[in-house]
């Protein structure tokens, strides 16, 4: 094989890699640019080793499922297991199709490679903003909070709560030893939810001392 075909297609894999390192890089995941673009450029070394010593020694396709099946390690790592929550899936999966894209170049299917890429991102991209568009999310409020109309409080934030498109599934009051409350509100959300300012919006509460939010504790 000649080198300057070797060159290229390190610099396809490379590129491609970076496409969806780049996109990965301006969500802060754990698998990024350089990430991307090194597996990419290692599956696509390996397909031109395996293509270049095929005559009876390397068998391509064993090289393929080589590959396959050792990124399945690395992106085991990139997945996060926080109680009932699971990160990292998407990341996972970006590095599998990222050695995929690399054994596709490897070989030489230039448009399937690119392809793939062009519909990964539309994925990335366009799918995602739509999810968090039409997604349904479930949060814990917790606010602690002081003052003798409690009862007068809680329906108070419920409102505040609903004026920014919040349904309240549930609430609790407990008493605090400190003579404070924490108020509890289970709640849905349809779109995107910005927690700054409903945080804000309920420390504004007269009686409300401090306000968080968290993953939906059942």
């Amino acid at each position: 094989m000649a080198y300057g075909v070797i060159l290229l297609k390190l610099a396809v894999a490379a590129v491609l890699g970076g496409l969806i390192g780049l996109e990965r890089e301006t969500h802060g995941r754990p698998a990024g640019l350089r990430t991307n673009v090194l597996v990419c450029v290692g599956a696509a070394s390996i397909m031109v080793v395996a293509r270049a010593a095929s005559s009876g020694v390397v068998d391509p396709g064993r090289a393929m499922a080589g590959v396959m099946t050792g990124i399945g390690f690395l992106g085991a790592g990139a997945i996060i297991k926080m109680g009932n929550i699971v990160r990292g899936l998407t990341t996972a999966a970006c590095i599998w199709l990222v050695a995929a894209l690399g054994i596709a170049v490897g070989q030489g299917l230039y448009a399937l490679a690119l392809t793939t890429t062009a519909l990964a991102l539309l994925v990335l991209v366009v799918v995602d903003r739509f999810i968090h568009i039409t997604s349904v999310s479930y949060h814990t409020v917790i606010l602690k909070a002081e003052g003798e109309a409690l009862s007068e409080l809680v329906r108070t934030c419920r409102d505040r709560l609903r004026d920014q498109g919040l349904r309240v599934l549930a609430s609790e009051v407990k008493a605090q030893a400190d003579g404070t409350a924490e108020l509890t509100f289970h709640v849905r959300k349809r779109g995107i939810l910005d927690e700054a300012s409903l945080v804000q919006i309920l420390l504004a509460v007269p009686g409300v001392r401090t306000a968080s939010w968290g993953a939906f504790r059942s």
